[in-house]
């Protein structure tokens, strides 16, 4: 039973400070990760009493067979099945909260155009590049970001999305969709903010673009914006 479960086990599977972050925001009674891998994220919130059920979800056999061998180390057959499934078509519907990491925003995209979404359903994003146009399409699909963190993993910057699908769209600013919705406000966005204008002032020092400089600006509007946050100030003040 989970009570026993609970009593047996608390060691948690090691993984990367990446998996770690996302694991933070996992909540969802029945949770499925989409291109599982090893099934760390699901075992893991199994294990650490943040889901009662998960599905570990892949395209390919190969990741699914080293996902059913994480499961059965870890003795939790009876919580955590795997599914050989194209993105989320197919998914069972006792899911109440999606994550899809680790990918590209178009393949993300991709993956949430073709699935059979509703209202209330949940998702935890988090891509590698292109952030932007994912914001764009969650925008323009009433998919609401409720909240969102940077984190620095493996020499790279990534944002992870908490979202929820409503039925109106959400009001996001221009900076906003380059530079996140309703940011954690900590030492390591500060860092990115930073990171990410000496690269557009870099890039303006060899060749004239106003994109970029449309980006800096998006970037001081943003911290004009925060400027009165306290942490976002403390953060910004003792680097």
């Amino acid at each position: 039973s989970l009570q026993t479960l609970k009593r047996l086990r608390k060691i948690m599977i090691p993984c990367s400070n990446r998996i770690q972050e996302i694991l933070e925001w996992v909540n969802g009674n029945c949770i499925a990760d989409i291109g599982c891998d090893h099934a760390y994220v699901v075992c893991n919130a199994i294990l650490n009493h943040q889901s009662k059920k998960g599905y570990a979800c892949d395209v390919a056999q190969g990741p699914l067979d080293n996902a059913k061998k994480t499961i059965e180390e870890n003795e939790l057959s009876d919580f955590v099945s795997c599914r050989l499934l194209d993105g989320i078509q197919g998914l069972n519907e006792d899911v109440d909260q999606i994550i899809i990491c680790g990918m590209g925003s178009k393949l993300i995209i991709d993956i949430l155009s073709k699935g059979n979404l509703h209202i209330g359903l949940r998702f935890l994003l988090s891509s590698h590049k292109d952030d932007f146009i994912l914001r764009e399409y969650l925008r323009d699909h009433n998919i609401h970001i409720v909240r969102e963190k940077m984190i620095y993993d493996n020499g790279h910057y990534y944002p992870i999305l908490d979202c929820i699908c409503e039925s109106n769209p959400q009001d996001i600013s221009s900076s906003q969709l380059h530079f996140g919705v309703n940011m954690k406000m900590d030492s390591t966005y500060v860092s990115y903010l930073d990171f990410e204008e000496n690269k557009y002032k870099n890039i303006l020092s060899k060749v004239n673009k106003p994109e970029f400089l449309e980006k800096i600006e998006y970037i001081k509007e943003i911290r004009t914006q925060n400027f009165l946050n306290t942490d976002f100030w403390l953060f910004y003040v003792l680097r």
